[in-house]
């Protein structure tokens, strides 16, 4: 399936029904139970909640050769009803189901980020996952993903950017990334290169990559 981050901006209370037919085609049945579970949502964080997130994830099997995999987008569908239903409580209500969620449910939340109401209110809970330490939670707010760009200030984008590197997160799914390397990037990434010489260590040749953005 397409990416949906790159469908035209909608309102908060039509996304919903936007995501559940990009599932349509997929699978019917599972559409129809979805179409239920965004009718009335569960608040986020709430034990109902959870337990539609998950069923969620394993309604739709499989995976798309490109763009996003029916699970992920009947996940984002439920995280859109939720999230507008809570109103003003959904940064923490929000914040709740990420604690409360696996590595997979967090990297579902990460990803759809961008179709949530008023998105840049999550800035915050998206930085913390920039600490995590699950490879796959990191690169599901690092790497494909338009939320960074828009929402990041500078300096949680650049400890983003190097993470990434030091990782093995490829800059190259780093979307937005030459619009956002400031030449206080490229110092920081140069002194990290230069430490790794100087520890006779591999340099990770996305540093010179990223140095080269911008000359």
């Amino acid at each position: 399936m397409a990416d949906p981050t790159m469908l035209p901006a909608a309102a908060p209370e039509a996304m919903p029904g936007i995501l559940t037919a990009l599932v349509v085609e997929q699978d019917r049945e599972a559409a129809a139970w979805l179409e239920t579970a965004v009718a009335a949502p569960p608040l986020p964080g709430t034990a109902e909640f959870m337990r539609l997130f998950a069923i969620a994830g394993r309604k739709l099997g499989g995976a798309a050769p490109q763009g996003w995999p029916p699970a992920r987008i009947a996940r984002a569908a439920l995280l859109a009803a939720s999230v507008h239903a809570a109103g003003e409580e959904a940064p923490a209500r929000l914040a709740t189901a990420f604690r409360r969620s696996d590595s997979a449910e967090r990297a579902a939340i990460l990803q759809s980020l961008t179709l949530l109401p008023d998105p840049g209110r999550f800035a915050d809970l998206a930085a913390d996952a920039c600490r995590s330490s699950v490879q796959p939670v990191f690169e599901a707010i690092a790497c494909d993903n338009r939320f960074p760009a828009a929402h990041f200030a500078e300096p949680v984008f650049n400890q983003m950017v190097l993470k990434a590197v030091f990782t093995g997160a490829p800059l190259a799914r780093v979307i937005g990334l030459a619009e956002r390397t400031t030449a206080r990037l490229r110092r920081m990434a140069a002194d990290f290169r230069d430490e790794r010489r100087a520890s006779n260590r591999p340099v990770p040749a996305d540093l010179d990559f990223l140095l080269d953005l911008g000359t």
